[in-house]
């Protein structure tokens, strides 16, 4: 996938979200500058590094955005305090997607939405298994990413209405919503 096409995918996620967001693993802060319509962003991050990273990123955005330091399975927020959550290739690395999901669903409000951009398994066999060979190795390297996560599978387990809104190989866009 391509720098541009991953540019506009951030812009579609995170651009026309409204009211009080939480984006979880923002990283170096990517998405920060392209969200248009929110009231405040909060963004957590388990590597102080880049949490910092995001700060500085935060400190030049039009909107209030503050960066704590956290893992997506222990969100440091009240229970039912944002209206939407991000999650922008994430979900691949978080040590335990139940637990996040779970975390998730706690803060959001009545009527929020799990807004993700993530790589999931493959749909053909053949590529499916490649990945699950691939990821013993892969994640050691890659800050614990999964190659062959079931995402889709994982979010309606737990009880979430999952839609796909695009999809590009492996990489989807997903709107989720607790049932």
């Amino acid at each position: 996938m391509n720098k541009m096409r991953v540019w506009n995918w951030r812009n579609h996620l995170v651009g026309d979200l409204a009211g009080v967001v939480l984006e979880i693993g923002v990283g170096a802060g990517a998405n920060l500058p392209r969200y248009r319509k929110a009231i405040r962003v909060f963004a957590v991050e388990p590597d102080p590094q880049r949490a910092r990273q995001a700060q500085a990123t935060a400190m030049r955005c039009p909107i209030p955005v503050s960066v704590k330091i956290a893992v997506a399975e222990a969100l440091p927020f009240a229970s039912g305090s944002v209206d939407h959550v991000v999650s922008s290739l994430v979900f691949c690395s978080v040590h335990d997607p139940r637990r996040a999901l779970r975390e998730i669903r706690r803060v959001l409000r009545p009527g929020g939405a799990l807004h993700m951009f993530e790589h999931i398994r493959p749909q053909t066999s053949l590529l499916a298994n490649a990945a699950r060979k691939i990821t013993p190795y892969w994640r050691r390297i890659a800050h614990n990413c999964h190659l062959d996560r079931a995402t889709l599978e994982t979010l309606r387990a737990e009880g979430w209405e999952a839609q796909v809104l695009a999809r590009y190989g492996v990489f989807v866009r997903i709107e989720a919503r607790p049932l």
